[in-house]
């Protein structure tokens, strides 16, 4: 199905990305295999995909908390089986969700790096802001490296080159037409 200049495709592909990130590799499995068949039935979760079952519905819910998966019920001819179907509608939402929190958490970090002097451990790279920096006497509290200023403008401009891609792609997704 066309939505614009992309497609449910491309938006589950960028939500196979997101959910991985979120919740692993398996999620990124069960969710690729509702995706490419319709549905995944909660008894056969564990023989389809080599899953412990606890996990898988830990899993579930997780998605179903999300809304891009609901749960439904499947009959056939001697039984009755619960199964988790793709919600395509929703998918949409949850990319663009996602998207504008990254975004909204590289805008801080953009603005506090840019607004405060940052201090930035020797040894472990781990950054600090001067109220911090002076709680441990310019000692880092991991490894014990010496805190040194930080001020990288490439930083800064890699956080707004990626901010830039966000806003492209979010304005893209936003104006596709519903699934």
């Amino acid at each position: 199905m066309i939505l614009g200049d992309e497609t449910l495709e491309d938006l589950t592909d960028i939500a196979k990305t997101i959910i991985e990130k979120l919740y692993g590799t398996q999620a990124r499995t069960l969710f690729e295999y509702i995706v490419s068949n319709g549905y995944i039935a909660e008894e056969k979760i564990a023989n389809t995909l080599e899953l412990r079952s606890n996990e898988a519905r830990r899993i579930l819910q997780k998605l179903s908390d999300e809304a891009i998966i609901v749960p439904d019920k499947l009959r056939l001819e001697n039984e009755v089986l619960h199964i988790w179907r793709l919600n395509k509608p929703a998918i949409k939402t949850f990319v663009l969700n996602r998207l504008k929190k990254a975004k909204e958490k590289l805008e801080v970090l953009l603005k506090a790096e840019m607004e405060n002097v940052i201090y930035e451990c020797s040894v472990c790279k781990r950054r600090f802001l001067l109220d911090e920096a002076y709680m441990y006497d310019f000692q880092c509290p991991h490894d014990k490296g010496i805190l040194v200023e930080f001020d990288n403008p490439t930083s800064h401009d890699s956080i707004k080159s990626i901010l830039k891609k966000l806003d492209a792609l979010i304005a893209k997704i936003e104006r596709m037409r519903s699934a």
